[in-house]
């Protein structure tokens, strides 16, 4: 006699898979691979993540990181390098926050993050304030 097996059935209209339709940027040199305009990116959200875009349904949404004191992450500053994931215990507050911008300050901080060109930051900080 042959085997039956059980084949179980999924309905693939009750599964929903929680598709992440978000792009994680990041500076020239941390990046796992560039996308078609030549902008680093990581596949998921890290400390070294400087800025995402969000393509929801209604409208695409543009962040990048901000700091308390409202001046723009640079990853390759001074006084802001290496602390993307540091955490503030007095105020119980992240040091890095993402801030939603609008599309021409996120570009041109993409422009920092692709060419490491200090203008291109100095831009976006004025536009954004």
């Amino acid at each position: 006699m042959a085997r039956v097996s059980k084949v179980k059935k999924t309905n693939t209209k009750t599964e929903k898979k929680e598709i992440d339709n978000n792009v994680y940027y990041t500076i020239l040199g941390d990046h796992e691979h560039l996308d078609k305009n030549g902008h680093p990116v990581t596949s998921n959200e890290k400390d070294n993540t400087c800025a995402k875009f969000k393509n929801s349904d209604d409208r695409p949404r543009f962040f990048i990181k901000v700091g308390l004191h409202g001046k723009i992450y640079n990853p390759i500053g001074m006084y802001s390098e290496g602390t993307a994931g540091k955490f503030l215990s007095r105020i119980g507050k992240q040091a890095w926050q993402y801030k939603e911008v609008n599309q021409k300050v996120f570009n041109m901080y993409l422009s920092f993050l692709k060419t490491k060109n200090i203008a291109w930051l100095n831009n976006a900080q004025r536009e954004l304030s």
